[in-house]
């Protein structure tokens, strides 16, 4: 593999949840039993479960880069400075080659404290002392900003004392460890935005796209083992990248797989291995019956149950002003 991307779970304690449709309505999904495992980003032993989790898939991914391949490992202030401990571990110091700053806007905006409006992203190389990013020269944002184009190439326009100025863009600015999206080169993900999935914690094209660029080049194999709504298999295949990607939820794959399909990607496999549903299902102990299981499936459609007078299977109900 020449380039691997992750953004596993962070370690918040959250719920995340997903928007589905039903005919005539909209209405989100409950936190049931299927989906904790694969939207509930907590651990049974807390954090330290978490790093276990992580630690042995980090030891693998490094074991299935090519000797000139790089791992970027996207994570936010939770666990970031434990999973960095990790990766100096597995990959040894001098494989690190940056520290990321992915800087965002958002509406959060705390009383007492400062502004959590950032994430991380470790980038590691698999040898050491090897430099092998395909960097680009310049961010597409600069470009953008230089509007004007004569004889010397693209220009900008600024007013000094009444006089007017001409800055040319010669080779572009270089990227910086510092990625701010209020210049619009990296925005995050709004709710009218033509890639939104509705998968909650999406990242955008453009972040995928410049990481894709920097340390890959066409027809190389970049993977992404926590797949989520699929925004790096999708940008690979619209850069000319071979592309691998998986995720441990069921919702998470059918995203993936309607938005392949909807980008028109040329074919590929969708691969089910294992059954984790059912093994979730198993280990839970609040539910005991494949008929608790329909109680979630009927309260997830807004529908009631027979009472056991009506019927002797739990797995049967009804909706209100329907037959």
């Amino acid at each position: 593999v020449d380039l691997i991307y992750i953004a596993p779970p962070f370690d918040s304690k959250a719920d995340y949840r997903t928007g589905i449709q039903l005919p005539g309505c909209d209405i989100e999904q409950r936190p049931t039993v299927i989906e904790q495992f694969a939207y509930a980003d907590t651990w049974e032993n807390g954090t330290i479960s978490y790093l276990k989790m992580v630690y042995v898939r980090l030891l693998l991914m490094k074991e299935l880069l090519s000797d000139k391949g790089t791992l970027y490992l996207h994570i936010d202030w939770h666990v970031g400075a434990y999973v960095k401990v990790l990766l100096d571990d597995i990959f040894g110091k001098d494989s690190f080659r940056n520290e990321i700053v992915w800087k965002y806007t958002g509406s959060l905006q705390p009383k007492h404290d400062f502004a959590r409006k950032h994430d991380t992203i470790y980038r590691y190389c698999k040898s050491e002392g090897i430099y092998n990013a395909v960097f680009v020269p310049y961010s597409e944002g600069t470009i953008n900003r230089f509007d004007h184009e004569d004889e010397n190439g693209k220009y900008k326009i600024t007013y000094r004392d009444g006089k007017e100025y001409k800055t040319y863009m010669k080779e572009g600015k270089p990227i910086e460890d510092v990625w701010i999206d209020d210049i619009q080169e990296i925005p995050i993900i709004m709710k009218n935005a033509r890639e939104n999935t509705g998968y909650a914690t999406q990242k955008p094209e453009t972040l995928l796209e410049r990481i894709i660029k920097a340390s890959s080049n066409e027809g190389d194999l970049v993977c992404d083992f926590f797949g989520g709504s699929g925004t790096t298999a999708a940008v690979a295949e619209r850069l000319g990248r071979r592309w691998i990607t998986c995720d441990i939820g069921k919702p998470a794959s059918l995203v993936m797989r309607k938005r392949f399909i909807d980008q028109e990607v040329k074919p590929f496999l969708y691969q089910s291995i294992g059954d984790y549903q059912k093994e979730a299902f198993r280990n839970n102990k609040r539910y005991k019956h494949v008929g608790d299981l329909s109680q979630v499936v009927l309260g997830l459609y807004g529908a009631l149950p027979f009472t056991p007078e009506q019927t002797n299977d739990r797995n049967f109900g009804y909706i209100k002003g329907t037959r």
